[in-house]
């Protein structure tokens, strides 16, 4: 049985649009390492990994360096354009700032992400 109204099936996903655009508003802080990817295949999602180390990382683990791990997902199971978003730090390097946890317009949140990187490049060792 195909439930036919999954955003997944057969079309692009809805979140991509968020995606490229946290694309081009991260692309200008230059940050060493940076991966976006979007998903709609269980529930919507945009996952922004990074990195304010240029690699290689100790012992060559992600981990090791001043990474950070943020998710966007929208109030509902599946996103649609215009929904509000929750954005949130899910995880990082001890040393870098607290992130408080937020729900808004997707470029507000998008926004959020790009101060929070730019505070911390700011604040490093």
């Amino acid at each position: 049985m195909i439930d036919v109204d999954r955003p997944d099936v057969d079309r692009p996903a809805k979140m991509q649009a968020i995606a490229d655009s946290a694309r081009e508003a991260l692309a200008a802080l230059q940050i060493p390492y940076l991966n976006i990817r979007a998903d709609d295949n269980l529930c919507s999602s945009v996952t922004i990994s990074g990195s304010l180390d240029a690699q290689p990382w100790p012992n060559g683990i992600f981990q090791n360096s001043r990474h950070f791990q943020f998710s966007i997902t929208p109030k509902g199971r599946y996103y649609t354009p215009g929904d509000k978003v929750t954005v949130e730090l899910n995880g990082g390097y001890y040393t870098l700032g607290k992130f408080r946890k937020s729900t808004g317009p997707a470029d507000k949140a998008l926004a959020r992400v790009a101060a929070w990187i730019t505070d911390q490049q700011g604040n490093q060792e």
